[in-house]
């Protein structure tokens, strides 16, 4: 079952986030939080959708935050976690530490 964070940035910005899907979509729909490298914004993306894209300036180039190259300081405490595409897929994990989103360093908490 899909769930929400929200990403807190030093500067106060706050971005809410789904994570996974609902009831009714799960399995089709997988919501995860992403970089977008051309408007550099935490946007929500569906990691399912075969061309995914931001929603702020449709551009194609995002980042996942389970990527390494997004995490500035890895935590040791498991924030949220879920598996794309069914039990045997991918694990999407986000941790209590810091990530890097446009120069900035954000967190990732469940509110």
């Amino acid at each position: 079952m899909g769930s929400q964070v929200v990403a807190t940035c030093r500067c106060g910005i706050e971005a809410k986030i789904l994570i996974g899907g609902g009831m009714l979509d799960f399995g089709t729909i997988c919501y995860f939080p992403c970089l977008c490298e051309t408007c550099h914004d935490i946007v929500q993306a569906d990691l399912l959708e075969k061309t995914k894209q931001c929603p702020i300036c449709k551009s194609k180039t995002l980042i996942p935050y389970d990527d390494p190259q997004l995490s500035n300081t890895p935590g040791k405490r498991k924030v949220k976690e879920c598996t794309l595409g069914g039990k045997r897929g991918r694990e999407l994990i986000l941790t209590n530490g810091n990530y890097v989103s446009d120069h900035r360093v954000s967190k990732f908490i469940v509110r």
